[in-house]
């Protein structure tokens, strides 16, 4: 029905080592989870005191950088300032600049091209440098592995001081000093500072016991480390919780005409607007253009400057935007038309139209789109650059480095990885690097959603919703936490948003009722307001509407659950195999007109609409009461749910049956029946040696309710269905009426098995097909019916015997056919939708029924 778009992994439980009054249980759960549990260093975690920052003195060649650049500025040296084209190299360029102009230095900077010069040092850069008056440059997020470039500046009789944050090699430049927190022999204590996080440190470093000078910069510093992906965990938490604060009143007009134009001015700022809003318009400039106009933004002091300069990063993100629409629609027809997406593991598609600036960002929507790895590649004459994201399940830079003798270059981690290809090679790497991926077990390519905790529903409060705030700021390394809590009943359901995209979604566990929020999840509408419960993933969050606070669940994937028990599995086969056996007499008590059965309703003896708070307790009380009766169940969870609840009784259980057809009910042994049966016939002669009968959950439509009822002679009937009764039956509606893609994907399977040769074939091995090793999550009903559905078009004729299909004769040329026009579709979607007018209608039926409340 609703399978969700993501593989749940929920973390392991945890038992925190102490309590405290003040603190949520919950959080001091996920603090223990994220490997926080000591009392001292979750204090450090939740204070995030500026005082808590380490010694920058600490990091490896601190003091030979502080020397030198002390000597330059007695000595009036100019100094470059050489910086990198994303946020993290703008924002640490800039800083490192501002500061030093502020210590009375000579400063300069450059920034180098990301189309003409790519990243890091270069030797014509250099040359420019040097013949410019430079004696000294300091590096920022870049120059770990620019061993000659740092030669040639040497040649050129300048200095260099590398500070960066990348993984450096076993062998550092030979540089005045090398500031690398990810150095070996370095004993900083914490590594996953961000470039600007770096350059931050050394500037705390020169400004020694000033701590003004190091206040001026948090905001810059917080801005870049959040844009960089950097875990936001210790120092980085520290940088980023107070330059959040520090932006909000910045006295830096760049970046004050910049939150301006972003709309962000009197918006509460947090990380992730930092990442969605910001950052993209940083980065705009040196994607399209060059990055120097963002750096000039955030260097200025001309309020008027800085508005012209907002204005246009604004224009240059608008373009990008644009751009990356463009592109993403060409390479979306371009895979519909030309890329079998069951054959094919990676997306591989390139063009010389394409700008090689934002296919990065189009290639991480392919992989969300597609659920797939997705590579670019921008052609320009006999060179393509490539940007390649992938899925946890591939290592793209691993695939990489095993094609790397195809490749000019590359570089990445896990997820991303760029490099450039010669264009003749790009046929033969899309061949090779799909061949890498094939060796990768399919299941290992689900997304993955991982979950921090499962909430009971009294956790599920205002007290909780408001201390996860003290968590912040979320991001990379402290993700905001996720939560799932299963089996809630979906009361109402309604569509918000501009073109109803979204749904607002109205929960309830255990008398205790919840909204939620679901952006992007309108499509679920309609199956929504049939589901009976869900399993949702969130996050909890404070919502605030004319005035009125309350927690709020924003969805992040919902699942109708499925019930992986021996006796629900059971219930479900043994009630699918026999559904079809009485299906002809089925779909004509189906669609009975209502005065067919009207005149039987004069032999019902008395009839009694109840109310029943807990159906499980009414039935059971009817049990003990030295009655005979039997209960009759139309869907698979309803009777699983019933029985599950009887059998922790001894006295009942032992006299109990359970049966799917009247001639197999052992009437006359059993003191009480459940009977599991959709259909509407009744045997008289069985009804004869029972005192009462139960109608326990609706029948599917109004049709077969006034058949089951009014044909039960003259037996006194207990009828304690209800409305939402009507959202089980959809669930088996769903599960029989096959959807679309189901269609094709057996279709396909079959096209491609009976090319092979063999015309025998399990079930399951559909399901391995359809990318689901577990087969109790493959809807096998639904795949029986489509073969029912394909017989009874003329595409095939096949046997059944037990899970094997035998093909007997298969035409996979024909053309034209629609399933709709087949019996078995065509019942079917009447039972769906009989339903669905069952359901809306309910009410008017209780009204015509005469109600005995008890």
């Amino acid at each position: 029905m609703i399978d969700g778009n993501y593989v749940w992994e929920l973390n392991p439980p945890v038992i925190p080592s102490f309590s405290a009054e003040n603190l949520h249980p919950v959080i001091l759960k996920l603090l223990k989870s994220r490997g926080i549990d000591r009392k001292e260093d979750v204090v450090r975690f939740l204070r995030a005191s500026l005082e808590d920052m380490y010694n920058p003195m600490l990091l490896k060649d601190m003091d030979k950088a502080v020397q030198r650049v002390k000597k330059g500025l007695a000595a009036g040296e100019k100094i470059t300032v050489y910086g990198d084209y994303d946020v993290d190299g703008i924002t640490g360029c800039c800083l490192m600049v501002r500061a030093l102009r502020e210590m009375g230095g000579n400063v300069d900077f450059y920034i180098p091209s990301r189309l003409d010069e790519g990243y890091g040092l270069n030797k014509e850069a250099l040359e420019k440098i040097a013949r410019e008056g430079t004696t000294l440059i300091i590096t920022v997020d870049n120059g770990i592995a620019s061993h000659d470039e740092v030669r040639y500046a040497k040649e050129l009789g300048v200095d260099v001081i590398i500070t960066d944050h990348h993984e450096p090699h076993e062998v550092v430049p030979d540089a005045a000093a090398v500031i690398n927190p990810k150095q070996k022999d370095c004993p900083y204590p914490f590594k996953n500072l961000a470039g600007v996080g770096v350059a931050f440190k050394f500037i705390q470093a020169l400004a020694g016991s000033d701590d003004e000078i190091l206040l001026k910069y948090l905001d810059l510093a917080a801005l870049g480390t959040i844009a960089d992906m950097v875990p936001l965990v210790d120092e980085n938490r520290i940088i980023a919780k107070h330059g959040l604060n520090a932006l909000k009143n910045t006295d830096k007009p760049g970046l004050s005409a910049l939150m301006s134009q972003s709309r962000l001015d009197d918006a509460e700022l947090n990380a992730e607007k930092i990442s969605y809003i910001l950052a993209p318009r940083l980065n705009a400039a040196g994607r399209l253009s060059d990055a120097t106009t963002a750096v000039q933004l955030l260097l200025t002091d001309d309020t008027e400057e800085a508005r012209e300069l907002a204005m246009a990063l604004e224009d240059l993100n608008r373009e990008r935007q644009a751009l990356e629409n463009k592109i993403y629609n060409e390479v979306r027809e371009y895979v519909e038309k030309n890329i079998d997406l069951e054959n094919v593991r990676v997306i591989v598609a390139s063009s010389s139209r394409w700008h090689p600036g934002v296919i990065g960002i189009v290639a991480s929507k392919l992989v969300q789109c597609y659920c797939m790895p997705c590579i670019l590649i921008a052609e320009e004459g006999e060179e393509g650059k490539g940007s390649a994201r992938s899925i946890p399940g591939f290592n793209i830079f691993e695939a990489l480095d095993k094609l790397s003798y195809m490749l000019d270059k590359f570089g990445g981690h896990d997820q991303a990885a760029g490099f450039t290809i010669k264009v003749r090679e790009i046929g033969t790497f899309r061949s090779k690097i799909n061949e890498l991926a094939r060796e990768i077990s399919r299941e290992k390519w689900d997304i993955r959603l991982n979950i921090d905790l499962e909430l009971k529903s009294e956790d599920i409060n205002m007290e909780l919703a408001e201390q996860l705030k003290i968590l912040e700021p979320f991001g990379f390394g402290n993700p905001k936490p996720l939560f799932i809590c299963k089996n809630l009943s979906v009361e109402r359901v309604r569509a918000v948003g501009e073109g109803e995209k979204h749904l607002k979604i109205f929960l309830k566990k255990r008398r205790k009722e919840f909204s939620a929020i679901g952006f992007n999840l309108g499509a679920y509408k309609d199956k929504l307001e049939m589901a009976p419960f869900i399993d949702a993933a969130f996050y909890l969050e404070l919502n605030e509407w004319e005035g009125v606070r309350e927690p709020q669940l924003n969805l992040k994937d919902i699942k109708v659950p499925y019930l992986r028990d021996e006796l629900m599995i059971k219930l479900e086969e043994e009630y699918y195999k026999r559904f079809f056996n009485k299906s002809a007499m089925f779909a004509e008590s189906l669609c009975s007109p209502p005065d067919k059965v009207a005149g039987q309703k004069d032999n019902a003896r008395m009839l009694k609409l109840v109310k029943a708070k807990d159906k499980r307790q009414y039935v059971k009380d009817l049990i003990e009461s030295d009655k005979r009766a039997m209960v009759k169940v139309n869907t698979p969870y309803q009777a699983w749910r019933l029985l599950v609840y009887l059998k922790r009784f001894d006295h009942i259980k032992s006299n109990l049956g359970v049966f799917f057809n009247w001639d197999e009910a052992d009437i006359k042994n059993k003191k009480n029946i459940i009977l599991i049966n959709p259909q509407a016939v009744f045997h008289r002669q069985a009804l004869d040696f029972v005192d009462e009968i139960v109608f326990y959950d609706t029948p599917f439509s109004v049709e077969l309710m006034e058949a089951h009822i009014f044909n039960t002679s003259s037996l006194r009937a207990h009828l304690i269905f209800n409305r939402d009764d009507l959202r089980y039956n959809y669930m088996v509606c769903e599960k029989l009426l096959p959807h679309k893609d189901l269609f094709t994907a057996v279709f396909e399977f079959l096209y491609r098995t009976l090319g092979k040769g063999p015309a025998r074939f399990r079930l399951k091995d559909i399901g391995g097909f359809l990318g689901k090793p577990d087969f109790r999550k493959v809807n096998y009903i639904g795949i029986i019916n489509v073969l029912n559905i394909f017989e009874e078009l003329g595409i095939l004729k096949y046997t059944l015997e037990g899970d094997t299909v035998h093909i007997i004769q298969f035409n996979g040329h024909v053309k034209g056919l629609s399933c709709r026009v087949s019996p078995t579709y065509q019942m079917l979607s009447n039972l769906r939708a009989k339903v669905i007018e069952f359901y809306n209608n309910f009410y008017k039926i209780q009204e015509i029924l005469k109600q005995e409340e008890i």
